[in-house]
């Protein structure tokens, strides 16, 4: 549990039966598919940036339960496309959806929990809540696609690396800052979202780390898919600095021990380390942000949670 996260325990229960009573279904081989689903979802990341946001400025509500489960739905949609494009074998130490169900049951599964999350804002009467979710989402797939087509490309540049994470990740994390700063001044949005917005670009870029040195058994879920799949993620970027050498080597790579070599490699050269260095600088920008959010006990556990993010092993 990240230290952060202990006092919304009670929260985190409400976010989680928001999520369980949108996803419910009339059709009993439908609910039966989510029950053996079980609690299939992130870290929690979102809906605690939405809470702990939230609770700088009051207490978190139900607004606050409906917003961060909606966007922990949508998170947890594109775990379940990801790991059946990565054929990922394990997730949070259990089996993928894909292994489970099949890949046509897992694509519809993923295109459930979207559709829900949409379901919940609708719900909520705001406008301009469901604008931004929907918003966010077309963000979102942009850069899924983005990095599908920019796989292999040597010619990627580190510029066009933080677009991608961004549109993959940041995007969404920003938007658990503003909503929960929806009640706030808009100067506390925009600071909310600029935290959740730099916690996201450092989040992913820790992630592309732990591909390379993480342990699988504190991970939970299959490492050096990153790899094996040709993306450019910044310890790569960093370990090819315009060698044409290991340029070949990344594009030629395709047995298993081939990939064993190459992430052993980066793991153990400074483009990791350089890697983190960035992740660092992002989590910065994050604390920076949080002047703009009211000082007490709830801005400190935003703190915690941006060191965390840095400095976790899984």
């Amino acid at each position: 549990m990240i230290p952060a996260f202990v006092g919304l325990l009670p929260h985190f229960a409400a976010v989680e039966n928001r999520m369980a009573e949108a996803l419910a279904s009339r059709e009993p081989r439908v609910a039966g598919l989510i029950t053996d689903l079980g609690h299939f979802h992130g870290k929690m990341l979102r809906p605690a940036l939405v809470l702990l946001v939230a609770e700088t400025l009051g207490n978190p509500g139900t607004l606050h339960y409906t917003l961060g489960a909606a966007l922990e739905l949508i998170h947890t949609a594109t775990l379940i496309h990801d790991d059946l494009i990565d054929d990922s074998d394990t997730r949070r130490g259990a089996s993928t959806a894909h292994t489970r169900f099949g890949n046509t049951t897992s694509v519809l599964l993923g295109d459930y929990f979207y559709t829900h999350a949409f379901t919940l804002v609708a719900d909520l009467d705001y406008p301009e809540l469901m604008r931004r979710l929907t918003r966010t989402t077309n963000v979102l797939c942009d850069g899924e696609l983005h990095q599908q087509m920019a796989a292999r490309d040597t010619s990627v540049t580190e510029i066009e690396y933080e677009r991608i994470i961004y549109a993959k990740t940041a995007c969404l994390t920003e938007l658990a800052g503003a909503f929960g700063a929806a009640q706030g001044s808009d100067a506390q949005r925009v600071a909310a979202a600029a935290f959740g917005r730099a916690c996201g670009m450092a989040f992913q870029i820790s992630d592309d780390c732990l591909d390379f040195a993480g342990d699988p058994e504190k991970v939970g879920k299959t490492l050096s898919t990153d790899l094996e799949r040709g993306r450019m993620t910044l310890p790569v970027l960093r370990w090819l600095a315009g060698d044409r050498t290991r340029a070949a080597r990344l594009l030629a790579n395709t047995s298993p021990a081939e990939v064993a070599a190459l992430r052993a490699e980066i793991a153990g050269g400074p483009a990791l380390a350089s890697a983190l260095d960035t992740a660092r600088s992002h989590i910065a920008d994050a604390k920076a942000a949080l002047a703009g959010l009211p000082a007490g006990p709830a801005r400190e556990r935003l703190f915690e949670l941006a060191d965390f993010i840095v400095s976790r092993d899984h």
